[in-house]
């Protein structure tokens, strides 16, 4: 299997973690609450925002690396603009769950994310 560039595993079980070497970025598969549709739950976090998420049947750690190939430096910058200067927040949703949103300072442009739960954090 070929290394993939730029991301560094921190752990293999029960939760497959990685971290981008150059970004500081996070990448998660876990097992996802009951109330999701899908069993497990992949993630790459910048700053703690959500910028991909997919959900799988299974621990397929063959697809979830292979998206880490496709995003070597993955980065947060905004939607509406070509700016890359965004301030990141949280607000507690409920309980253990938390509400990430970010605000472009160049535009004014704000958005949330889904509720975070605890394992993807």
């Amino acid at each position: 299997m070929s290394r993939i560039t730029n991301w560094k595993r921190e752990s293999r079980t029960p939760t497959l973690a990685y971290r981008n070497t150059e970004t500081g970025a996070r990448a998660v598969l876990h097992r996802a609450p009951d109330s999701y549709r899908y069993k497990w739950r992949g993630a790459i976090l910048v700053d703690g925002y959500p910028v991909w998420s997919r959900g799988y049947e299974t621990k397929d750690a063959k697809s979830f690396r292979d998206e880490l190939r496709d995003r070597p430096a993955p980065e947060l910058s905004c939607s509406e603009c070509p700016n890359s200067d965004v301030a990141i927040g949280g607000k507690t949703a409920d309980g253990a769950k938390i509400q990430r949103w970010f605000e472009c300072r160049s535009c004014g442009y704000e958005a949330s994310s889904r509720i975070v739960y605890g394992a993807e954090r």
